[in-house]
């Protein structure tokens, strides 16, 4: 199955429009052009050769499919709806069903390669903005209290807002489950490529066992990694991520050096590998055979499609410098059936290939792999969540697979603008706003949103000895304490309570074993204990808090964010604080 970057060629058509004010039809010339973030419509020819369009559809985040117009004065058929992330819609009839299909598949496909303009960010702050103005008028019969999300990048913020879907909207729906399956495949997937790496890299001796499936793996994900496709795709929906309730960007490939230099597509992991060599080889006829190209092309002979069981054989060169070839026998199942060249590397449609899970299985059962490999990672941003899936690695590779709530809880994704969910806990609405932390979001976000509740700072105080993905050089907890700084001081929120949460503990308490605070606070004297050390940290933050406003309260506690039970406990000691402080506003 391949996968194109962009539409292949221009799709331009005089199709019929509803208005969206006075709900007649109009015909308009609409065209979509390959690589646009928006597809637009003219009233003819003459309007496009001047660019002056009728109307923008932006394609980033939306949703399209078949709609029945059955108005009684007015049928038409072959209509299909464009659902913009916004909240805006369009409904057009096209002339026949082919054309009607034709133009659905297109705008699907433009949906995937379309970017977030700043438009499009400014439609959806606009509806947002419509949103809470409608709940004012209802704020007699529902109080609303918003509670910001603030802090830096990675340190838990999405996962809280997970929690509360677990807590408090009885959990995932399946389109969520199904696009955090493939977000988990792609984080699992991108950590081993990333360890391997490292192990290259730093020129670290394995046994040859460990290397053969080390170099097999890496020959597969070169070739999976140029055809993955840049979003998620479900069954469940048509639109890129943004899509979903809650819908995070899933993280691209992490960089390969600690310096931070950005990759070369995945020819740094294949380096010196020959990928001609793998092939899939049907054992019951020795001229059946499906392989490579050096092009990653597939080339398969049509006796490739029997079914009898498979195998894949690998030629690869140890650590020694002997040339090893393996052969693992698997049933013939969906990653090496029908077309087994194209479905092994297609994840997205059938899952990791067996041989694959056993490739990497070998590879996490090395203990240097998990001991010195895995310390080595982090100063290239592993991330936190890939030594909990590698322990999972067979469980995720089977092809009933479906992901709990831990796995979703641990899967990571980079939050992109800005994030809403609500909450109903008795008779108060929550409505947390996820902003997202990296350096290029704060500033462009922090200012949109007024009337805010209590503020809720996340801090992931196991990152005392991490620096920052942005700039690799500042220290990740000294980030979030200057963060934290501006937060308390800033003169936007002057009567706004900040609940501080210090997240991450389980991952703190494991780190102090082996790494000292003293590589983030040099100052520090104490013991390597978690009580000490914890309490250093918090008071470091509680002491950012300048001036003698008594009305802004500080409340903090000490968290991790994955565990449901832990969690539940810490937020309903908060929403009493929270629902007391602002109730009068609503009495």
């Amino acid at each position: 199955m391949e996968f194109n970057s962009t539409p292949a060629q221009e799709l331009r058509a005089y199709l019929c429009k509803k208005g969206h004010v006075v709900k007649n039809w109009k015909l308009r010339l609409f065209v979509l052009k390959p690589g646009s973030n928006f597809m637009e419509y003219f009233v003819d020819e003459s309007k496009e050769s001047i660019h002056q369009s009728k109307g923008k559809v932006p394609l980033y985040g939306c949703k399209v499919g078949e709609y029945t117009h059955n108005s009684s004065n007015n049928p038409r058929e072959y209509c299909f709806i464009v659902e913009g992330s916004s909240g805006k819609s369009w409904i057009v009839s096209a002339s026949s069903k082919v054309q009607q299909m034709q133009w659905i598949n297109a705008i699907k496909e433009a949906a995937t390669q379309a970017e977030e303009t700043d438009d499009v960010k400014y439609a959806k702050h606009k509806f947002i903005e419509k949103q809470l103005a409608n709940d004012v008028k209802a704020r007699s019969k529902v109080p609303i209290l918003k509670l910001l999300l603030l802090g830096t990048g990675e340190s838990g913020k999405s996962t809280i807002v997970k929690q509360m879907k677990i807590l408090h909207h009885h959990g995932f729906t399946k389109e969520e489950e199904e696009f955090y399956k493939h977000l988990i495949f792609r984080n699992l997937l991108d950590g081993v490529a990333l360890m391997v790496h490292v192990i290259k890299e730093n020129k670290i001796f394995l046994p040859d066992d460990t290397m053969s499936a080390i170099n097999n793996f890496k020959s597969w994900y070169h070739i999976y990694l140029e055809r993955r496709p840049p979003t998620i795709r479900t069954k469940y929906t048509t639109a890129t991520t943004s899509s979903l309730a809650y819908s995070p960007t899933p993280t691209p490939t992490p960089p390969l050096s600690p310096n931070h230099s950005p990759p070369h597509k995945a020819a740094t992991l294949t380096a010196g590998i020959d990928i001609t060599r793998l092939s899939i080889t049907d054992t019951s006829s020795s001229s059946t055979s499906s392989s490579l190209n050096s092009n990653g092309a597939a080339t398969t002979d049509n006796a490739l499609l029997s079914t009898s069981p498979m195998s894949m054989s690998m030629s690869t060169t140890g650590a020694s410098g002997t040339t090893t070839t393996t052969t693992t026998k698997a049933p013939h199942t969906r990653s090496n059936s029908d077309n087994g060249a194209n479905t092994i590397f297609n994840v997205q449609d059938f899952g990791i290939p067996p041989i694959i899970t056993n490739y990497i299985s070998i590879i996490w059962s090395d203990p240097i792999v998990q001991t010195e490999v895995m310390q080595k990672a982090q100063r290239y941003h592993i991330n936190e969540s890939t030594q909990y899936y590698l322990n999972e690695v067979k469980r995720i590779g089977k092809t009933t697979y479906l992901p709990t709530n831990m796995d979703i809880l641990k899967s990571r994704a980079t939050t992109n603008g800005v994030v809403e969910t609500d909450f109903k806990v008795a008779d108060v609405i929550f409505r947390i706003v996820d902003v997202a932390g990296q350096r290029g979001e704060r500033k462009k976000w922090i200012n949109f949103f007024d009337d805010v509740t209590a503020i809720i700072f996340v801090a992931a105080i196991n990152e005392y000895d991490q620096t920052l993905v942005e700039d690799n050089c500042t220290n990740r907890l000294q980030e979030s304490l200057n963060l934290f700084d501006q937060v308390c001081n800033d003169k936007t929120f002057p009567n706004t309570s900040i609940i501080l949460f210090m997240n991450k503990i389980d991952l703190f308490r494991e780190k102090l074993k082996r790494v000292s605070i003293k590589t983030c606070f040099s100052e520090y004297q104490d013991d390597q204990s978690y009580e000490k050390s914890s309490n250093y940290i918090k008071n470091s933050f509680l002491t950012k808090k300048r001036g003698q406003n008594t009305s802004k309260h500080i409340y903090y506690h000490f968290t991790c964010a994955t565990d449901t039970k832990s969690f539940e406990a810490v937020f309903n000691s908060v929403q009493d604080i929270i629902i007391s402080k602002t109730l009068e506003l609503y009495c």
